[in-house]
């Protein structure tokens, strides 16, 4: 059985969600937390002491670089170690293209993106100095796959995904793993969004699972994992077969009388949106659940 003990985790974004979820979770299986939100943590914290757990919080807006600072101070003069992070604090501002106001694409990437690489950055020379690091990066569906209205969302999330697979090749030589989790689960972020059929479907089990899979001695690195509806799988950038062209030949033309053959790719599963992996999501699990859907 995975057990954390002797570990200090940190969670971002903890005080709802899969963050709360994540830190009751990880609770339950010995660990010592550190909780950091924007907002208070005081119910999270008060339950989690109530299950004889040790946790400590702190109010931080995670794209502050100065209270990030301050915050990771207070914390090491606290504690010794820090053996994982999960960075799940994230907002949620959708719009379509032309009306995404620049603040708030700023805000999502501040948040989202950036928030992340601070909280990386700030405690990356302890993990080195005591070899030993988890780092789990909550993404979304949409940032792998696109949505309708999602551009600052997705791109916050899809950067997610590039600063993990650097991160995991940094830390390789010093136990230090790092991963992605794209997880969708009910929450106060996602109800609006999941129709009351298939709602239930999508609990916390297979997010909590995967989340915990990662932050374990024996966690991968590098990899993208997605969690939903009871379903884990992995996610991988793919590459086609090669089309070469004689230098000669290499024009526009060629390559559009070419697209046929360039765009020929053996895929395990292939979706056009964040919707569209949803939508698979809901369709696997409703046959355990006995849901017709349409």
């Amino acid at each position: 059985m995975i057990r954390f003990n002797k570990r200090t985790i940190l969670i971002t974004g903890a005080a709802s969600g899969l963050g709360r979820a994540f830190a009751i979770a990880l609770a339950q299986r010995g660990t010592r937390l550190i909780l950091v939100d924007h907002h208070s943590t005081h119910n999270i914290k008060t339950a989690i002491e109530a299950m004889g757990g040790l946790v400590s919080c702190w109010q931080c807006d995670v794209s502050d670089e100065a209270q990030v600072d301050q915050v990771t101070k207070d914390i090491l003069a606290k504690h010794s170690r820090v053996d994982g992070l999960v960075l799940s604090a994230g907002i949620h501002l959708p719009n379509e293209l032309e009306k995404v106001a620049t603040h708030d694409w700023r805000r999502q990437i501040d948040v989202d993106l950036d928030g992340a690489f601070l909280l990386s950055r700030a405690f990356w020379p302890l993990m080195k100095a005591q070899n030993y690091g988890r780092v789990v990066l909550l993404t979304g569906a949409s940032g792998l796959f696109g949505d309708q209205f999602e551009c600052a969302y997705a791109t916050a999330k899809m950067g997610l995904v590039g600063l993990a697979s650097c991160m995991s090749q940094e830390g390789e030589g010093y136990n230090i793993h790092v991963n992605t989790l794209c997880a969708h689960a009910l929450t106060p972020m996602t109800s609006q969004h999941l129709a009351s059929d298939v709602a239930p479907m999508f609990s916390m089990e297979a997010p909590i699972a995967v989340a915990t899979y990662l932050l374990s001695d024996e966690a991968p690195t590098g990899q993208h994992l997605l969690a939903a509806a009871g379903s884990v799988s992995r996610a991988v950038i793919t590459q086609s077969k090669p089309f070469y062209f004689p230098a000669a030949d290499c024009t526009a033309e060629a390559v559009l009388r070419a697209w046929p053959r360039i765009q020929e790719t053996s895929v395990v599963h292939e979706s056009k949106s964040g919707e569209d992996q949803i939508v698979r999501w809901a369709r696997s699990a409703s046959k355990e659940h006995g849901v017709l859907l349409e």
